[in-house]
């Protein structure tokens, strides 16, 4: 009984082996793969793409690497360039993980045992890639909403309704009176706040109205306000 479910789940592995390292079948996967990737990097949330582009790289694998061949080299290179891809989004940038992409593209072409063939499919997979890559960003003028909520790359400028906690740049334009005089750096009152700043000119006496004409950060400069 166990030599024949044995017999059996080794039929099987090697019908699915088969189909799966058939050069049409393997194009297939590939481009599932990465054209799915793509989408899913637009997609607000996971989807049903993006699930499909996880699991079609798996089966690529799986079968392949029944094969046996490379099977240690090919692992090893798909582990680094993966840890490549996820230390270059999350800590250093894309250099990182442009290189761990390079890496796992070397492990896909080596595992498949015909090197020439599938790295003419890869050239043709990238290029479709780049298309649907153009087309969701100067089309559909579409970001990165998975990947940015991934790696929490909100921005935090002011476009964004973010501000430094020591933002004035509410004073610009904004009259206040010296406080001490600016020689040329002094304080002056805005209202009940009492706020460093730069004379224009280079000296302002005390209790003097001035105008506030350039905040750059906490830096404040004013000029007399007759001027």
């Amino acid at each position: 009984m166990a030599l024949t479910q044995a017999f059996v789940i080794g039929n099987i592995l090697t019908a699915f082996r088969d189909v799966v390292t058939m050069p049409l079948i393997a194009f297939i996967l590939l481009a599932i793969f990465f054209l799915g990737l793509i989408y899913q990097l637009f997609s607000e949330r996971v989807s049903i793409i993006g699930m499909l582009s996880i699991l079609s790289i798996i089966v690529y694998y799986a079968g392949h690497l029944l094969i046996g061949e490379y099977n240690g080299i090919v692992l090893a290179l798909f582990i680094i360039g993966t840890l490549f891809i996820v230390v270059g989004l999350f800590m250093t940038g894309s250099f990182l993980a442009l290189i761990g992409s390079i890496i796992i593209i070397v492990s896909m072409v080596l595992v498949s045992g015909s090197a020439l063939l599938f790295s003419f499919y890869i050239l043709v997979i990238i290029f479709l890639a780049i298309i649907e890559w153009v087309i969701f960003v100067k089309k559909k003028k579409s970001k990165l909403p998975f990947l940015n909520r991934l790696i929490l790359r909100d921005a935090t400028d002011a476009e964004s309704g973010y501000t430094s906690f020591d933002d004035r740049s509410y004073l610009l334009g904004e009259t206040a009176k010296t406080v001490t005089p600016l020689r040329p750096s002094g304080t002056i009152r805005y209202g009940d706040e009492r706020i460093d700043a730069v004379a224009e000119g280079g000296y302002i006496t005390g209790d003097v109205e001035v105008k506030v004409i350039h905040v750059e950060g906490t830096r404040v400069v004013v000029r007399p306000l007759e001027e």
